[in-house]
């Protein structure tokens, strides 16, 4: 569904990213996983369109997507959550789910999309009358997936959606990831929390420093002592 081959991407003078490479297929879970600061998000931003890489393509469904706008991509079925959430506080849950319905597919089935995203967030449907700055940090955190969602997208980009969850609804959240993937959605998750995310993930590519260093199965990732030790915190 999305191959990222050989992207470069520099702020200014410092570069970001080197010879990115790695692809996400249809209805699979994938995971960045890395530390902070490693270019996780970066390259989020670059598949969709917000940074322009020095070199390399992208490709979505067969299309080139690098140099082109943010909302053609998006258009073209690539939503984003960004970190943070970064929903109208101000606006209520319901008028946060309809602004993700933006696009000129999503904007038809709009009542449908809704119906489908409140089927798997029941809390927001209990909640809609709600003003979302309201909201504790884990049903925004589900306001804002919803919200991605109403773009119809084929696949979805969530950035560090665990950051600052308890760990009760971090494990929540993780199950609700895995529901939207039984309902077919396609996932590329950016996550620091390495235990969860190669839990639930098909293949994880691990970044260090704006490179790929490793990639595999989430399951094989899992146990391998080098990443148990750098990313999880365990000694053997």
């Amino acid at each position: 569904m999305l191959s990222v081959h050989s992207i470069n991407v520099a702020y200014g003078d410092a570069q970001a990213l080197w010879d990115v490479t790695f692809h996400v297929g249809e209805n699979e879970i994938c995971s960045i996983i890395g530390a902070n600061g490693a270019g996780k998000t970066t390259t989020l931003s670059t598949i969709l369109g917000m940074i322009r890489p020095l070199s390399g393509e992208i490709h979505f469904l067969g299309s080139r997507i690098d140099g082109k706008h943010p909302h053609t991509i998006v258009d073209l079925g690539i939503s984003l959550v960004p970190e943070g959430r970064r929903l109208f506080s101000k606006l209520t849950v319901l008028e946060n789910l309809e602004l993700g319905a933006f696009t000129k597919k999503a904007r038809p089935q709009i009542e449908k999309t809704l119906a489908w995203v409140m089927e798997i967030f029941p809390i927001l449907k209990e909640r809609k009358n709600q003003l979302a700055g309201s909201l504790s940090g884990g049903m925004q955190q589900m306001l804002a997936i919803g919200r991605g969602l109403m773009a119809k997208p084929k696949l979805l980009m969530l950035d560090e959606p665990s950051l600052g969850l308890a760990p009760l609804v971090v494990k929540m959240l993780f199950e609700v990831i895995q529901k939207l993937n039984d309902h077919h959605v396609t996932l590329l998750l950016v996550e620091q929390n390495i235990h969860q995310a190669l839990k639930i993930s098909h293949l994880a590519f691990v970044m260090k420093t704006g490179k790929i260093v490793l990639a595999g199965k989430g399951s094989d990732l899992m146990v391998d002592k080098e990443i148990k030790k750098a990313y999880m915190g365990i000694l053997e």
